[in-house]
């Protein structure tokens, strides 16, 4: 009876704090899964921040452990901080704290035995990423995003407004069953809070190759909060 009610408080909390946060910040597409570290298992492997935005995840010792002796440690707080916001058992919690664009790690440590420890990702990103699993409209030539970040907009003028980042994306072709077309493309859309399309571009690749990557850049308009690649998940 002991365990099941510790079960239960941990999962009542983990949803609370979960409530918070989406009720504070636009929903976002998961994309993450569970990373299990050394001694330490944390929710999210992988964390996409929204500019200016807040997330949450957890962290999980053994039964019997105290997870208040977990510190998290990030390796460029120029991108976010990390504070933790509440504890049960072997279970803690932590809140990610945007700073700034860019792509950082955080190392959930465990105070008396820094061996114990797990990694997550954080994308501090402008923009909301909606990616499908198989990007582009040929089921036999598709490829698949391998990674992608936001850097600030390095325009030189002061009085130029209209993108507020770049955005880098890498993807790799993963199937190249229709030979008779060499090349591959397909369009990204980037949306506004009303859902109007910004800004349409095209992701493009020639002498597709199976396992090669491809890259691409894209500005981001100043009012986008979404960024949509075609594609299908099956």
């Amino acid at each position: 009876m002991k365990q099941f009610f510790k079960k239960w408080i941990c999962a009542a909390l983990s949803a609370a704090l979960v409530t918070a946060v989406v009720s504070a910040v636009p929903a976002a597409e998961a994309f993450a899964k569970e990373s299990v570290g050394n001694g330490v298992i944390l929710s999210e492997d992988a964390i996409v921040l929204p500019e200016n935005g807040v997330a949450t995840f957890t962290a999980a010792l053994g039964e019997g452990f105290d997870a208040s002796r977990l510190t998290c440690v990030v390796a460029d707080p120029n991108v976010a901080t990390v504070t933790p916001v509440a504890v049960a058992g072997n279970i803690a919690a932590f809140q990610v704290n945007y700073v700034g664009l860019g792509t950082t790690v955080a190392a959930v440590v465990h105070m008396d035995n820094p061996a114990v420890v797990g990694y997550t990702t954080i994308n501090a990103s402008s923009v909301i990423m909606n990616v499908p699993a198989k990007l582009g409209s040929d089921k036999k030539n598709y490829c698949e995003l391998v990674s992608y970040e936001f850097v600030p907009y390095d325009f030189t003028y002061a009085d130029y407004h209209d993108y507020k980042s770049t955005l880098k994306l890498q993807f790799k072709c993963t199937s190249y069953g229709d030979e008779d077309f060499r090349k591959w493309g397909c369009y990204g859309y980037f949306r506004d809070a009303a859902g109007n399309v910004l800004s349409k571009v095209r992701l493009y690749a020639s002498a597709l190759s199976v396992g090669r990557v491809y890259k691409d850049e894209f500005n981001v308009p100043v009012d986008a909060v979404s960024f949509t690649i075609e594609g299908f998940s099956n």
